[in-house]
């Protein structure tokens, strides 16, 4: 059995064998450098990646959302959980910052539709520049024109932090939520 070395240099002559080497030898060059250029065009893609993953978590600092310690309602100087149309209502959030929050807050008085969406009824953008465990209390005032019945519930409040973008949302319970009223109320 010839070995095929031996078949190829038996069906060649000499000049024929060297021309027929050396086209393999330059396509098998080729589909070398054709690979290697391959895979550096993969690794300068994957060390592109890789940088701007880095960059990116570098440059995105962490930020804490500030804490909401209590939202209550006062009528007149009293804390109250139920209102009368009409009346003027203080919407009272206190916010404790768990590191330093710069930006601005807003806080929104809204109504409790039952089956339905919840809608702004009172709004109020606050810019608030905290330190690290101090706290501001912001208020909201605003007049009731719908009594709880029927499919309105009542009113409650709802902040939210334009840094950190989230939200915080008074408790889904009256209290804490505010009833309203169309008779004086007795708290």
């Amino acid at each position: 059995m010839l070995l095929r070395a031996e078949v190829i240099k038996r069906s060649f002559n000499s000049v024929e064998l060297f021309h027929f080497l050396m086209v393999r030898k330059v396509l098998m060059d080729r589909q070398t450098r054709k690979g290697q250029a391959f895979v550096l065009i993969l690794l300068v893609i994957l060390g592109i990646i890789v940088v701007f993953a880095f960059l990116s978590t570098r440059s995105a600092r962490v930020r804490f959302t500030p804490v909401v310690q209590e939202g209550f309602w006062l009528v007149g100087d009293q804390r109250v959980t139920t209102a009368t149309v009409g009346v003027e209502v203080e919407a009272h959030v206190v916010v404790k910052a768990t590191e330093e929050y710069v930006g601005s807050i807003m806080v929104r008085i809204r109504k409790d539709i039952s089956f339905w969406w919840d809608s702004d009824f009172s709004v109020k953008t606050v810019p608030v520049n905290l330190r690290g465990g101090r706290e501001t209390e912001l208020e909201l005032t605003f007049v009731p024109d719908e009594a709880s019945a029927g499919r309105l519930r009542g009113y409650f409040v709802e902040v939210d932090f334009s840094v950190t973008q989230t939200s915080w949302v008074m408790e889904n319970t009256y209290p804490p939520r505010l009833r309203v009223t169309t008779q004086v109320p007795i708290d």
